[in-house]
């Protein structure tokens, strides 16, 4: 039965999300304490998801193994154009409001918001969604798949979309009308149809997305560096070094792909690390780990911590006993 899951912090998305099968790294991108709502369906073959988030994030992680994944989102404003500034990344592409994406079953999910999201994801066994298609008369659709994002007709985008946020309201409004015998079976043989619809038609729209993304495997490559080091002291330039490019194109590939330089990402990364291993904090907990970073005290740690996730910090956060020792150093970018 229907029933909407309330989430109030990272721990709680990632929590529900590796339940759906979906097991990312979440990294919250502004402050503020995270809350939103994740509502899982099962329709026969179909497993959905609907997830609003009232903040920017940033996930990472496998895609669910040999399941046919599309993601849409349903808050777009269906203009026919790019917004001027991209509310998703994917792969560090900005995607048009009218985009499917995640589509490809290769390689993994890295996907960024830019402020409060409202996503659909519509997952079914890859083998059983390519039989639906041949049973519809679809086309072969593996050039397609092959893609990790498509941009839709807007008239079919719509009818998808629209049928998604309809059949969600429905459900979390009264969850029993789930329960009449081949409700799933009919809703989801009616979605699996509009999925196949869009993706058919949409190859002649792919032209409209915005140009390729420029630096993301410098950000991929400093990101996988920062997950392999969580507590390791690093500066720009030794960040830098580890993945082999300039401070110049480093910082640009992270404020065009995340919204920020390298040095604010891991910071905030570090500190809502941090914030995880804390849930009930001590104050020998904080003096151990303002040694870690280099603080002089355990309370300008504690309140930076607070500030990442309730209210903007200032700056500079605190000042590091020994710069060379700081897991942040005092660098803007």
């Amino acid at each position: 039965m229907a029933r909407s899951r309330s989430i109030d912090g990272i721990e709680d998305l990632q929590g529900l999300l590796l339940g759906a099968d979906l097991p990312l790294t979440i990294t919250q991108l502004t402050t503020g304490r995270l809350r939103g709502e994740l509502l899982p369906l099962r329709l026969g073959p179909l497993k959905l998801l609907r997830l609003h988030l009232d903040r920017a994030i940033h996930a990472a992680g496998p895609k669910p193994g040999d399941r046919q994944l599309i993601t849409l989102d349903l808050n777009g404003h269906l203009d026919g154009g790019a917004p001027s500034v991209p509310s998703i990344r994917s792969h560090g592409q900005p995607l048009l409001p009218t985009a499917l994406f995640g589509l490809s079953t290769a390689g993994e999910i890295h996907l960024t918001t830019f402020g409060p999201c409202d996503l659909a994801l519509v997952m079914l066994e890859r083998e059983e969604f390519l039989r639906r298609a041949e049973l519809l008369g679809c086309p072969v659709l593996e050039e397609a798949l092959a893609r990790n994002w498509l941009s839709v007709d807007p008239l079919r985008f719509t009818r998808l979309r629209r049928r998604l946020c309809q059949l969600f309201t429905a459900l979390q409004a009264d969850p029993t009308l789930e329960q009449p015998a081949g409700f799933a079976r009919l809703v989801s043989g009616d979605l699996i149809a509009l999925v196949l619809e869009a993706l058919v038609h949409g190859g002649e729209a792919s032209a409209g997305l915005c140009r390729p993304p420029s630096r993301i495997e410098l950000v991929k490559a400093a990101q996988r560096w920062m997950e392999a080091h969580p507590g390791q002291p690093i500066h720009l330039e030794g960040l830098c070094r580890e993945v082999h490019t300039s401070r110049r194109s480093l910082i640009q590939g992270f404020r065009e792909h995340l919204g920020m330089g390298p040095i604010s990402y891991l910071r905030l990364q570090r500190l809502h690390g941090i914030r995880r291993a804390l849930l009930e904090p001590t104050q020998s907990d904080y003096d151990q780990r303002a040694r870690a970073t280099g603080a002089f005290s355990p309370g300008p740690l504690a309140r930076a911590v607070r500030r990442a996730v309730r209210e903007r910090p200032p700056t500079p956060w605190w000042t590091a006993a020994d710069p060379a020792n700081a897991l942040w150093p005092a660098q803007s970018s």
